[in-house]
């Protein structure tokens, strides 16, 4: 493949070329996306398929040299039977009939295929008891003799000095020593071949070593925080070393709990919270490289948990408004290391499983701007929260644009980090903007939002769309109209004046109407059929654009005659009504719809009633006669769109019924 413009062969996918830049534009870069992709897949199984035949060489020829060896042994054994018998050995059977005739037994024929297998005798009762009984033997009686250890080391250290036997510094001494003895037997079992036993001894050889470094500081006194403090963070190192060189996940967690205690078993009560939160630092970037090195994704859901749990702990005790900024800062630093590293270990790193670590990034993200948004209101004013869910926001959407430009937007990991980039992008807009322009930018997010969701083909972003586009919906008439605009449905009007901010409430409906337009038009042309299985949703966001648009002409119609002229008021919503009918039989001729027409003909039927039974009652005669006239106008109109148009209607009722039928 060449690029059209230098001729230069294209070897890798990117919109550019990568020698003259030329744009290959939106539709080339996704086919060029798709046939690189299937590239990918097929040197992926075509690397399996050379490891596998390179395997299945390996095999057929050691099963070779195996048989090769069991025919000298086989000769072997029949020299030595001929030996004592004095018969030199004869040709070896070759047919069923032949063995029967030389053995005299009974030769079985060959098995079928792998369903007439003798299926294994079932696993004694003996057998299974044995089983347990070394599972036991082996697992849990370790354990629990490690764990007593460890008890025994403690109550010796008590015991001693009470009695004033050895020195406190003889007593942590000899701790050291029984978890370097641990550690040593650990190696040397693990050596021999006994690797499960090693491991655990050298996993109660850390937890000695932790145990005697906080005796020496809270016990005994030997030695200062700060001493104590570099001893915990060296057996935490240590354990993860040893986590890495045994290939042994549970020493990283054992040296993950033990980095994470340390701070709370070396506590004095005093507060130095920058120190604090820069151990927490190093000892998550440490042990998250150890899981982006090993694959250990466990490390990151307890790194998260525990960060967050020590975080909590200070933050109840301790945080003052004096603290905010290393607070703040070290909050979003925790929340920058558990979002980014489960998407390199996940995305990035050659070869990468995927894996479900990704997940975590959803509560670090809650999590971290729970904190960051108490603390920035309390400290400035709710609006600086802002800068906190836009950064959010960036984050997110930076590491979902790398996975789109890699090709990678199929994931779900993409749905994920888009869906969060959009929803701090929603929290963003009430935090900055207040009262109807919340709803103008929810509208046009929520067109956006349905706009990725067919293109990307997700469910799970087009009933995002549609939930965000029915609460600014919800948010306008129940909300806007009475707290922002100041209409009084008792009266039906505006308090104060009818062009009290006029401009901003018809821009506002207008927005939501276009939003409603345009994504009624969206989903016709993808055939979308979420909000109802029997109708394309075109169809429902239709019907309520025309219910929200009707509720917003009588509102506005209503409120301006109440102001400018009151007698005509209700006369004009008459006409309203009448004028709303005619414009949905005309649509509803239009479409071929049925359904339309029958709401017109309801609203028609409503407009009959309100004219004879109330305007008729309450007008002078100048509005009744408008009223009437208008009404029977547009009455003898429609009638005589359903004689202009009786064929077409008729026929499409004849295909209904013909497609019924079949």
């Amino acid at each position: 493949m060449n690029c059209p413009k230098c001729t230069g062969p294209v070897a890798k996918l990117g919109r550019y070329c990568a020698r003259c830049g030329h744009d290959f534009g939106e539709e080339l870069y996704e086919r060029l996306s798709f046939y690189f992709g299937l590239k990918d897949e097929l040197e992926q199984f075509s690397q399996i398929q050379n490891s596998l035949s390179s395997g299945l060489g390996k095999i057929s020829v050691k099963l070779q040299q195996y048989e090769e060896l069991l025919r000298q042994d086989l000769e072997k054994a029949a020299a030595s039977l001929a030996g004592k018998s004095g018969k030199a050995p004869g040709p070896v059977p070759q047919t069923p009939e032949a063995v029967m005739a030389a053995t005299g037994s009974q030769v079985r024929t060959p098995l079928a295929g792998p369903e007439d297998l003798p299926m294994p005798p079932p696993l004694e009762p003996e057998r299974r008891g044995t089983e347990f009984e070394v599972h036991l033997g082996q697992k849990w009686l370790l354990i629990v003799g490690i764990l007593t250890m460890v008890f025994g080391v403690g109550y010796f250290l008590k015991y001693s000095f009470e009695q004033g036997w050895v020195t406190p510094a003889g007593r942590v001494a000899m701790a050291y020593v029984w978890g370097i003895v641990f550690l040593i037997g650990g190696d040397r079992f693990r050596k021999k071949g006994l690797e499960a036993f090693g491991l655990s001894l050298t996993g109660g050889g850390v937890a000695v070593l932790y145990f005697a470094a906080f005796a020496a500081f809270q016990i005994y006194q030997l030695f200062d925080q700060t001493s104590s403090f570099a001893v915990m963070i060296l057996i935490t190192v240590l354990a993860g070393t040893l986590s890495v060189f045994y290939d042994a996940k549970w020493l990283a967690v054992l040296g993950l709990v033990g980095g994470f205690l340390t701070p709370l078993l070396l506590s004095t009560g005093r507060d130095n919270h920058v120190a604090l939160m820069t151990y927490m630092t190093i000892l998550n970037l440490g042990l998250l490289g150890i899981a982006f090195y090993k694959k250990w994704d466990l490390l990151n859901t307890l790194g998260l948990i525990f960060t967050y749990l020590l975080y909590s702990g200070w933050f109840a005790r301790h945080y003052a408004d004096h603290k905010f900024w290393p607070a703040a800062i070290f909050v979003n630093i925790f929340y920058l290391i558990y979002s980014v590293a489960p998407f390199a270990y996940q995305f990035v790193r050659e070869g990468g499983e995927e894996k479900k670590g990704i997940n975590i990034m959803v509560p670090n993200s809650f999590i971290a701007f729970g904190y960051s948004y108490v603390m920035v209101r309390d400290h400035f004013s709710l609006a600086w929260v802002s800068v906190i869910s836009i950064f959010y926001a960036v984050v997110f959407l930076s590491m979902a644009s790398y996975l789109y430009q890699k090709g990678r937007h199929g994931h779900e990991g993409f749905v994920v980090l888009l869906g969060k980039a959009l929803l701090f992008l929603i929290i963003t807009v009430p935090l900055i903007f207040s009262k109807h322009w919340i709803t103008i930018f929810w509208s046009a997010q929520a067109v956006a939002l349905l706009w990725m969701g067919i293109r990307l083909d997700r469910r799970g972003l087009i009933n995002g769309a549609y939930a965000l586009l029915g609460l600014a919906l919800f948010k306008f008439l129940f909300y806007d109209y009475g707290e922002v605009f100041h209409f009084n449905l008792y009266n039906f009007a505006f308090s104060g004046s009818y062009a009290y901010l006029l401009l901003e409430r018809w821009v506002t409906t207008f927005v939501v109407l276009v939003g409603l337009a345009k994504a009624g038009d969206m989903a016709g042309k993808a055939s979308l059929g979420v909000l109802s299985a029997r109708r394309n949703d075109s169809a429902v966001i239709s019907a309520a654009m025309g219910i929200f648009l009707f509720i917003a002409l009588n509102i506005e119609t209503a409120a301006f005659f109440h102001d400018y002229l009151v007698q005509a008021r209700f006369a004009a919503v008459s006409v309203l009504w009448t004028l709303f009918s005619v414009a949905l039989m005309l649509l509803g001729f239009r479409k071929n719809s049925a359904a339309v027409r029958k709401v017109s003909f309801a609203l028609f039927s409503l407009s009959v009633l309100k004219v004879f039974l109330f305007d008729m009652a309450n007008f002078s005669t100048p509005y009744r006669i408008i009223s009437f006239i208008i009404l029977g106008l547009m009455l003898v109109g429609t009638s005589y769109l359903y004689y202009k148009y009786k064929d077409r209607i008729i026929s499409v009722i004849a295909d209904d019924k013909e497609e019924h039928t079949r």
